[in-house]
């Protein structure tokens, strides 16, 4: 969690603790899944997923990943009401984490998830992850750089 600061609190020096703490509350992921999967880069777009994240969560969680440099804020230069949430290197760097959440997901909990979302997780993201990730990346990077801000 952030303090009123702005800094990130840290509970322990373990890798696992320290992830879950920047990575691991209810929201953050699905943030950055709606980045890279969906290209959605305005607040209005984040609240239009099916989990209905509440807006100040959303703003909390937004602002978490600025200051941890997963995201980076940019106004509008054309229209400056527009605000830009961007995936920085770091942002796409969990990517893969996401993948091997699905995959496992799938495997062990297809009975709640059926066939709706999990037939590229079944074959592509499975079968051929390397690339799959390259290639969501990639298609993310042209996104942004096509962005007109």
């Amino acid at each position: 969690t952030l303090t009123k600061n702005n800094t990130l609190e840290l509970r322990s020096l373990c890798p696992v603790a320290t992830g879950l703490d920047i990575l691991g509350d209810k929201w953050t992921l699905l943030i950055l899944r709606d980045m890279i999967w969906g290209h959605k880069c305005f607040f209005g777009e984040f609240k239009e997923s099916p989990e209905q994240m509440p807006s100040k969560m959303l703003s909390n969680r937004l602002k978490k990943l600025e200051s941890t440099g997963f995201v980076s804020r940019m106004k509008g230069v054309l229209n400056k009401k527009n605000v830009h949430y961007l995936l920085e290197d770091k942002g796409m760097e969990t990517f893969p984490i996401m993948v091997e959440i699905m995959i496992f997901t799938t495997d062990f909990f297809h009975d709640h998830l059926g066939d709706t979302y999990t037939g590229l997780v079944k074959t592509r993201m499975k079968n051929d992850k390397e690339n799959y990730i390259n290639e969501m990346i990639d298609s993310y990077k042209s996104f942004k750089e096509s962005l007109v801000i």
